[in-house]
């Protein structure tokens, strides 16, 4: 291994290590502003604690797996370069559209929100997405939407009792 290979995955392995320290950090810190609040309800520290558990966790397996190949004379993972066109068929132009079509759908969601509702809104953005952009064919979709839209309301509407909107239909969660 050459020196500059080695201190390229030194570097690479204390940056590693220095972000799992801010991940641990944010933790302790999150944890003392409560985990939970009054009646079970998630508290203000809830997620700084479970982000930066997250971080910290995942960065300092990402170091220590540098630290070992480095060790063991291991080289580097490669990157082949990247065709143009992706396992799905599409250009790195259509995936630009795509990208693009989906912050539209998602600000005409945001919108509709006042109007039909979280749930109806957000329904409507996967159902599109799915059905339109990503070419899912119908009964596939509407699956896909009635999944999404059944873990949302059950995490966030009824487990962790995050009044979603209900708009002028009344479909939400709102007290």
């Amino acid at each position: 291994m050459s020196h500059l290979t080695s201190l390229r995955r030194s570097g690479e392995a204390m940056l590693y290590a220095a972000i799992a320290l801010l991940g641990l950090v944010a933790a302790v810190v999150g944890s003392g502003y409560g985990m939970f609040g009054e009646g079970g309800r998630i508290g203000p520290g809830f997620l700084p604690v479970v982000a930066g558990a997250l971080t910290a966790a995942l960065c300092a397996s990402v170091a220590v797996g540098v630290v070992r190949r480095a060790a063991h004379g291991e080289p580097e993972p490669s990157i082949e370069p990247v065709p143009d066109i992706d396992s799905t068929g599409r250009s790195e132009k259509q995936r630009v559209l795509n990208l693009w079509v989906v912050f539209g759908l998602t600000l005409v969601a945001l919108l509709l929100v006042q109007v039909v509702g979280f749930l109806a809104a957000f329904g409507l953005l996967v159902l599109v997405i799915s059905a339109v952009v990503e070419k899912q064919n119908v009964v596939k979709s509407l699956v896909i939407t009635t999944a999404a839209l059944a873990v949302v309301y059950l995490l966030f509407g009824l487990f962790l009792g995050v009044p979603l909107p209900g708009g002028m239909l009344g479909l939400g969660t709102e007290a």
